[in-house]
């Protein structure tokens, strides 16, 4: 009984996993990754070495190389470095704001201000048009 590795490349995209290949060599599945990511349709890409002992039956995984670290920056704000407990702790500050999807922000507010003023116009416009046909076309239509 031998123990068998191989070279799995994962890929990320929409925020599911998936194994893309496998190779028997380390550099050669650390190329295709880097590759893929270089491609920029994958939000992340890594290569787990994937050993398996066929005598005791177990496996094991390990991250050999990954570009996740840019895509957790970009999503969460980085974890506040642990203090020892003996130091004073400072008041957390609060994070900034972000646009979230659902919530209104400043521009929201402008568009919804210039739809309504159009639909204002729009409004006035229209009863305008019935005031000037009902009162102006009685008058017209005695000129003729």
């Amino acid at each position: 009984m031998a123990v068998q590795t191989l070279y799995e490349v994962h890929t990320l995209k929409s925020g599911n996993w998936a194994v893309d290949s496998t190779y028997p060599d380390r550099d050669t599945a650390i190329d295709v990754a880097k590759s893929l990511h270089g491609e920029k349709q994958f939000q992340a890409v890594k290569v787990i070495k994937d050993t398996f002992d066929e005598a005791t039956g177990n496996g094991k995984e390990i991250v050999v190389f990954d570009t996740t670290s840019k895509v957790n920056r970009d999503k969460t704000p980085p974890a506040a470095p642990e203090q020892p407990a003996t130091a004073a702790a400072a008041p957390a500050r609060p994070a900034p704001a972000r646009n979230v999807k659902g919530k209104n922000t400043k521009g929201d507010y402008a568009m919804a201000a210039k739809v309504t003023l159009l639909l204002v116009l729009i409004l006035v416009g229209g009863l305008g048009t019935i005031y000037l046909l009902h009162y102006a076309g009685g008058n017209f239509q005695k000129l003729f």
